[in-house]
Formats: structure tokens, C-alpha cells, sequence
């Protein structure tokens, strides 16, 4: 199923792990301002989490005895620019930098992850993705990333999981910032956020110091076929690339958020049910979204059955009762990997 060269690692992302110093110069984050307004579990925050910015040695020779070859990890933005724009913090870039060192030393290959989710609350004071000058500040922030790592780390990753930092966050308002935007806004973010994208990677090899290579890591849940039969392949597929959710959770699609930046546009589908919502799309924002890159990165936790029915349109199958599931009750759901 899976080629010789696949690539087999871990993953983490910078709030999660990292912890804090008082003496670190890091800014701060939206998480930070979340997790002080105690809309956490139980208030809990991260100011000590994994404690990894004091454990990374020691974390990194364990993953090496694990076996582990290769790490996707986040940069925190407000660490790094405390502002999100303006004066960069120098702890912030020797710490990252002896972080990617002691990787390597333990046989473990770097893969950045630039925005997992760790928005600059300075930003966000601004509008934050609403607000039209966004593109310019990851611009920015790209052009620090690259000239401060790119010759120590040789891939790098735009966006994890667009759909859920501004679906869940803004739009349902179940993570963080916990807003509950207006609909329109939520697509003018998106536009903005990936405008951000084709900027960061022009940055990004624009600022390199070495041999890069670009990419972009969407999610999603994948629909696949309750069969191996052709009709029932045609019918997950069309749920998969479709734009079925309620407008309400809309942001929760593949293609939204993929084609323009692989394909160069907006699906037909959705600039006709979105076109009351939509922003001005211009055919230079779409040239800047659909930089080439080298690699991308879909992020997939379950899947859900789909199958075509009597008049051949796709519907949903119930999963089996008494389905194995993880212990936060989602789904497992291997095939998924392969219909993905």
C-alpha cells in the first residue's frame, strides 16, 4: 500500500509541548489568552505542558530509541516575534536552532511546521485573519523562519489544518479563539490565509540559504466506499471532494481548501452555494495561492461509509454497533488511509 520512500514519523505542535519560561521572551499566544479566560478542561493551560523547551535533550534522545526517524514540530509565532511582526526574540531562534541540532545529532530528520494554530494574540487584537494585512504578516514571519532555519531544516510546512483553526475557532467557536464570526468572514479569512500561503512559500525560498523543499498540510474526514463496486467508489468520491455540510459548518470540506492551491480555483460547486458569502477573489490571488509546492501533507484521523443508493446518489452507511473506537470515542477506521 504504502511506497518504499513513504515517510514514517511523529508529529507534534509547538503549544502543546513546549511549556514556558520566564526568562524565554516568547509573546504571547491565542492559546495563552484562551487558557486564561479558563475556557480549557479544568483551567488547565500550558505554561508547563511537556516542558519541552527544557527537555528537548532528553525528548529527543527517547524518540531516537523508539526508532523514530523523522518529526514534524511546529515554530510558535509569538515566540519567535513576540508581536507577531517587529522585533524578533534571539532566545527564541537559538533555542529552535539547538532544538533542530539535537534532532539531528539522535538520526532524526526535521519537518517545520509553521503555523499550528499558535496565533500572536497581538495579531488577533488586529482582526486577525479578517484582517487584510495577515498576508503580509506570515509574509514577514516566512522571511524570519527561512533566514533563521532553512540551513539547518530542509522541509517546511505552510498551514496545518486550516479547517479546524478557522472552522473550529471562529466559526463554531469550539477552539481557540472561540469566536462565532459571521459567515462571511469566515470565507474572507480563508481567502487571507491563503494568500498567506502562496506569500510564505515565495518567502520562504526567496530568504532560503540552501536546497528547500515547500508544502501544505489540510485535513479532513474521509468518505470511502462501502464497497469495492464502482458505483459505490463514485458516490464516496463525490462526498469526498463535495461541499455537503451545513453552512453553518462549512469549513469541514476537502476541496475548499485544497483546490485552489493545487489546482488554481475555488470548486464551481461552492462559488455557487458560497456566492453570497464570498469575498472579491481576484485572478492575481489566485496566481499567489497556487505556488508549485514539492509535497503535501493530509492530515486524516477516521473515515465515514458512503455508498450509492437506489437512484445512484451517494448516502451514508451506519457504522457497525459495537465498532472499535480510540479512547477520545472517534472511529477507527484504517481504510480510510487507503480511499485518502
Amino acid at each position: 500500500m504504502f511506497p518504499k520512500d513513504f515517510v514514517w514519523g511523529v508529529a507534534s505542535s509547538a503549544y502543546q509541548i513546549e511549556g514556558r519560561d520566564k526568562e524565554d521572551g516568547a509573546g504571547t499566544c491565542i492559546w495563552d489568552t484562551f487558557a486564561k479566560e479558563r475556557k480549557v478542561f479544568e483551567g488547565q493551560d500550558a505554561m508547563v505542558s511537556c516542558d519541552h523547551i527544557h527537555r528537548y535533550k532528553e525528548d529527543f534522545a527517547l524518540m531516537r530509541l523508539l526508532g523514530v526517524k523523522h518529526y514534524r514540530f511546529s515554530l510558535s509565532w509569538s515566540r519567535i516575534i513576540p508581536n507577531g511582526t517587529g522585533e524578533v526574540n534571539p532566545k527564541a531562534i537559538s533555542l529552535y536552532r539547538d532544538m533542530i541540532s539535537e534532532m539531528k545529532k539522535n538520526g532524526i530528520k526535521p519537518y517545520i511546521t509553521m503555523f499550528h494554530w499558535e496565533f500572536p494574540q497581538a495579531l488577533q487584537d488586529k482582526g486577525g485573519w479578517v484582517n487584510r494585512e495577515s498576508v503580509e504578516w506570515f509574509e514577514n514571519y516566512a522571511k524570519v523562519v527561512a533566514e533563521n532555519f532553512s540551513d539547518l531544516c530542509e522541509y517546511f510546512i505552510t498551514f496545518n489544518e486550516p479547517q479546524c483553526f478557522i472552522g473550529l475557532g471562529n466559526l463554531t467557536g469550539v477552539h481557540v479563539p472561540g469566536l462565532t464570526l459571521p459567515i462571511r468572514d469566515t470565507f474572507q479569512m480563508v481567502h487571507h490565509m491563503l494568500m498567506a500561503h502562496g506569500k510564505a512559500a515565495l518567502a520562504l525560498r526567496k530568504y532560503a540559504k540552501g536546497s528547500i523543499k515547500v508544502g501544505y498540510a489540510p485535513a479532513c474526514g474521509v468518505a470511502y466506499p462501502a464497497s469495492d463496486a464502482p458505483e459505490d467508489v463514485a458516490a464516496a468520491k463525490k462526498v469526498y471532494f463535495g461541499l455537503e455540510n451545513d453552512i453553518h459548518n462549512w469549513t469541514w470540506n476537502v476541496s475548499w481548501f485544497s483546490d485552489p492551491v493545487f489546482l488554481g480555483t475555488y470548486p464551481k460547486e461552492g462559488m455557487e452555494k458560497y456566492k453570497e458569502y464570498l469575498p472579491e477573489i481576484t485572478e492575481e490571488d489566485m496566481k499567489l495561492i497556487a505556488q508549485p509546492l514539492d509535497f503535501m501533507g493530509q492530515n486524516i484521523y477516521n473515515g465515514y461509509l458512503v455508498r450509492a443508493g437506489a437512484e445512484g446518489e451517494p448516502e451514508y452507511v451506519s457504522r457497525v454497533p459495537g465498532h472499535s473506537k480510540t479512547a477520545v470515542q472517534w472511529p477507527v477506521t484504517p481504510e480510510c488511509l487507503y480511499w485518502g
